[in-house]
């Protein structure tokens, strides 16, 4: 008989969660609304690795902006910092969220044995030996297992932790907005990441959507970004400026401090992406660990039953993810920096900046599948 799963989250990594299991044969309810895609994301060599393992690999390269390296300057000088070259064997991509939700919402289409309800879940029971999720339209869905793709502050997280989950306010936050090439420096659209260190702030762009886009990211700390933070942050500097100048729509995203939860499994909920790590934006990991997540899966699923495979697969990544969440929130920290400390961060990465980058980020880069 075949097994069903219901996976609730419409997000990347749900969707890539309910084809890959599509594929391999089970029957899966996909529940949750569509959610609205904007900016961009980078998708770096470790979760480029999982997209192979996946089958999604030669797609993304074809749509992305391959990025060539990553330059850091000092935002307040404008001297140059370290410059990261991504070899020929190394390839980190830019492309937009909505670009990448749509190739995969494409192989979603083409499985004939997913069923996608919109409405949203709102409690979770143990039925007998399946699963059952209520839906806010009245309906149930039963399923041999379920699959937690609906984010950090989703009914998922709140059930496999015992407990609904609160946030206090976040002590940094990211602005984010996607802005027409055509009406900045090209300095914007070369095929590299930029990254900006400034006093307690940090600035990151890079071209998607064919270098036609710029994804653009400031982030500072709630008391920086008051209502004329661009007049005061943007207006004057020589190269930022042109950003003021764009008026775009920013959108304003809480950067919390969050390490993964000790277990990603109850009963028959297992959770995957942020549901299980909310990655903070600053190694380029978001969406490649939700990656590896589906992909270290995949590869279980390969010699073990559903509910093993679903086992090994949160136990296997909760252990990986430590390490990965720790650099993330220790990059944070020093992208942070202000006053004398940020100045001797800019001095150390002046001299062996390159080198130190490629040495914090090996590991990660080299992925886990």
């Amino acid at each position: 008989m075949t097994q069903s799963v219901g996976i609730i989250g419409h997000g990347l990594t749900g969707i890539t969660a309910a084809i890959m299991l599509a594929r391999a044969g089970y029957q899966i309810d996909l529940i949750g609304p569509k959610p609205e895609f904007s900016g961009g994301l980078q998708l770096a060599p470790n979760g480029l690795a999982a997209l192979q393992t996946l089958g999604h690999y030669e797609a993304v390269r074809k749509k992305a902006v391959r990025l060539e390296s990553i330059r850091i300057t000092a935002m307040g000088d404008g001297r140059s910092l370290a410059d990261i070259s991504h070899n020929d064997k190394r390839v980190y991509l830019g492309m937009g969220r909505a670009d990448l939700y749509q190739l995969l919402a494409k192989h979603l289409s083409q499985q004939k044995n997913i069923r996608t309800l919109a409405s949203p879940a709102v409690h979770l029971a143990s039925s007998g030996e399946k699963m059952e999720i209520l839906l806010e339209d009245g309906r149930s869905v039963h399923a041999d297992e379920i699959i937690g793709a609906d984010g950090a502050n989703g009914l998922c997280r709140s059930f496999v932790a015992g407990a609904r989950l609160g946030r206090k306010e976040a002590p940094y936050y990211a602005m984010r907005a996607q802005i027409s090439a055509d009406i900045l420096p090209r300095l914007f659209s070369r095929p590299q990441t930029q990254l900006m260190l400034g006093d307690g702030c940090h600035f990151v762009s890079y071209p998607i959507a064919a270098q036609k886009q710029i994804n653009c990211v400031f982030c500072a700390s709630a008391e920086a970004l008051h209502p004329e933070w661009e007049a005061d942050m943007l207006a004057e500097h020589p190269l930022l400026k042109y950003l003021y100048a764009a008026k775009p729509q920013w959108a304003k995203l809480p950067l919390y401090r969050d390490d993964p939860i000790a277990s990603w499994r109850r009963m028959g909920v297992t959770l995957t992406g942020d549901a299980a790590h909310m990655m903070p934006p600053h190694l380029a990991q978001g969406a490649g660990q939700g990656f590896e997540d589906i992909a270290c899966l995949a590869v279980q699923l390969a010699k073990k039953d559903l509910s093993a495979g679903l086992r090994s697969m949160a136990i296997e990544r909760a252990g990986q993810l430590k390490p990965v969440s720790g650099k993330a929130g220790v990059t944070g920290r020093v992208m942070r920096l202000s006053g004398l400390p940020g100045q001797l961060r800019d001095s150390l990465l002046g001299l062996a900046g390159a080198q130190l980058v490629e040495s914090w980020l090996e590991d990660i880069w080299q992925g886990t599948i």
